[in-house]
């Protein structure tokens, strides 16, 4: 099954902030992550898979600015509980990184592993 997301993840190295409390999330990565939770629930009304699962990612940058491939935690941790119960499962993972300054978003293929 395929998901695209209009939601573009945050960088991983803008995910938490230290204050007086401790660790803490900022808030955008918050609401990005809430984001990225109901695209998918809008589009999968299945139970969250179990076994180990088969990831593909493309993410589609709106511009050449520096994007780290891997800037996909949050991406997999929003959709844990939704699409799969929790993203360890992932045993195979392919991602690629594009530019599509008309349509910025990510595609993410999932399914049963082979292995």
């Amino acid at each position: 099954m395929t998901i695209r997301f209009e939601t573009m993840p945050p960088s991983t190295n803008h995910i938490y902030g230290r204050g007086s409390r401790g660790v803490y999330m900022f808030e955008s990565v918050r609401q990005a992550k809430d984001a990225i939770g109901w695209e998918a629930r809008s589009q999968y009304h299945g139970e969250p898979l179990e076994g180990p699962l088969a990831v593909k990612i493309d993410l589609y940058w709106p511009d050449r600015r520096k994007h780290d491939i891997d800037n996909i935690k949050v991406l997999l941790d929003a959709l844990t509980g939704i699409l799969w119960v929790d993203d360890g499962q992932i045993v195979e993972l392919s991602l690629t990184k594009r530019y599509d300054k008309e349509n910025p978003g990510v595609m993410l293929g999932f399914g049963a592993s082979r292995f």
